[in-house]
């Protein structure tokens, strides 16, 4: 397991892929890159998953900071921070270790 930051473009890629419909169900693509993230106090706060580590990142910070955007297909303008705080914990698993 590795432990990085989404950038600001994962983010903007996530954003992307909710508002487009292109994120990938993980049901359907067990082989894929999981994120988890931890706020300040460790609590889980959003998951994502993708074909690539930074997507799955910028997805699992979109959960966390838009968490019904995959459902509505829309996300706020402003409503999602670019850069998330540091006392945030991201923990991305890669997609052998994910099966």
């Amino acid at each position: 397991m590795t432990a990085t930051r989404p950038t600001p473009e994962d983010i903007r890629t996530a954003i992307c892929a909710a508002e487009n419909g292109t994120w990938i169900d993980p049901t359907d693509v067990p082989n894929n890159w999981a994120c988890v993230v931890y706020d300040a106090e460790g609590q889980r706060v959003g998951d994502g998953n993708a074909l690539t580590a930074g997507e799955a990142m910028g997805l699992a910070w979109l959960c966390a900071e838009a968490p019904d955007a995959l459902i509505d297909a829309y996300v706020e303008p402003g409503s999602v921070e670019f850069n998330p705080p540091e006392e945030y914990r991201f923990e991305l698993t890669p997609p052998r270790e994910n099966e």
